[in-house]
């Protein structure tokens, strides 16, 4: 369906790229990223820095793409079995099961938390039913200061489901607990969105290791949280990385072909995979489906800047965990009303350090070597 579309797809493409051209050029940006840097109220050097430190521990994913090839029992290793489950069997939880768990891992955590997550099941702010024309997904919708967020959901049953209730039932804490700060500043840009929803799933993720025994059900879930966060830290910093090659290609020498393009695109997911991942033919399509190059230009990092920042958040709750809460709670509270170093910092983290990414990285390779 790509192949067949290759023209129109590259065509369209150029035309994104160089209408962004001219908008850097009439707002005089030093460069294509600027403007989504100015939306995520962050700066060049700190996109870069996030850059260099996920690139410089890429050998972190061969080395769990080569455990999973194993686990799988694979002779060969390519690009559509990087998310295959290793488990045998897909486990079904109804609804309530699915609340019962999420409520005890945000109990656990805090009482005032789950008072407020206890009042999305009891209130119904949760729409998690599949039915014909639904849209698909996950999604919590942010409303306003004087009136409770709405989830939307698809529950099927599986782990990874229960996953994202966790994950926009922490999306619904954040704009609650954010009302404070009013309509205009309630909303978190978008490095800072995921904080709480990516936390939930960290609390859940963790209550449901320590409660399972099985140590193949203990591996599946890890594969999982692996699988996700390698999806988010990893993948979304290849994917800026062909955003990259292609705007400042432009810059220079205008309408890039589709083979360019393609190349770009394997280059940046071979640097990625190194030798760990067999990149088929096919995926040189890749570039193609990626509805945030059109739509929103240099999204894609905010994700894997918002993963490793909670996963910093998350080392920290682990050091202190009842001096942690109150920071964390006030650091919600704020919404977007101040910069993201400044709301970083009320749970003492430094955004600027060159080395602030380490932490992140280093609870990943933890989840690695447990894996192992």
């Amino acid at each position: 369906g790509l192949k067949a579309n290759t023209h129109l797809l590259t065509y369209v493409y150029n035309m994104i790229l160089a209408d962004h051209r001219s908008s850097v050029k009439i707002r005089k940006y030093k460069h294509p990223m600027d403007a989504r840097n100015l939306s995520n109220e962050t700066d060049m050097g700190s996109v870069r820095n996030l850059i260099q430190n996920v690139k410089a521990s890429y050998p972190l994913v061969s080395r769990y793409y080569k455990l999973k090839k194993r686990l799988l029992g694979l002779k060969e290793f390519y690009d559509y079995d990087r998310y295959a489950t290793v488990e045998a069997e897909e486990t079904s939880l109804d609804f309530n099961r699915c609340r019962e768990i999420v409520m005890e891992g945000y109990n656990a955590f805090s009482p005032e938390v789950g008072r407020i997550v206890e009042q999305f099941f009891t209130k119904r702010w949760i729409d998690a039913e599949i039915r014909l024309g639904k849209q698909n997904g996950g999604f919590c919708c942010e409303t306003t200061p004087d009136l409770h967020p709405y989830i939307l959901v698809n529950y099927t049953g599986s782990l990874r489901d229960v996953m994202t209730v966790a994950h926009e039932l922490g999306h619904g804490v954040h704009q609650y607990l954010a009302r404070k700060a009013g309509i205009l500043e309630s909303g978190a840009p978008l490095t800072m969105a995921e904080t709480a929803s990516v936390f939930g799933e960290m609390l859940i993720f963790e209550k449901l290791l320590e409660n399972e025994k099985d140590p193949k059900k203990r591996l599946a879930l890890l594969c999982g949280k692996i699988d996700d966060n390698f999806a988010t830290v990893y993948r979304q910093i290849a994917l800026t990385d062909f955003e990259l090659l292609s705007h400042e290609t432009g810059l220079t020498e205008g309408e890039l072909s589709s083979e360019r393009l393609s190349d770009f695109w394997i280059q940046a997911n071979t640097e990625l995979y190194g030798d760990s991942v067999q990149l088929t033919d096919a995926y040189r399509h890749g570039w193609k489906y990626i509805s945030h190059f059109i739509h929103s230009p240099f999204y894609c990092y905010a994700y894997s800047f918002a993963q490793l920042f909670v996963l910093s958040l998350f080392q920290e709750y682990k050091k202190d965990k009842k001096g942690f809460i109150p920071k964390y709670l006030e650091m919600l509270s704020l919404g977007g009303s101040k910069k993201p170093e400044e709301i970083a910092a009320v749970v003492g983290l430094d955004l600027k350090k060159k080395d602030f990414w380490q932490s992140g990285i280093r609870l990943l390779e933890e989840l690695v070597s447990e894996t192992e």
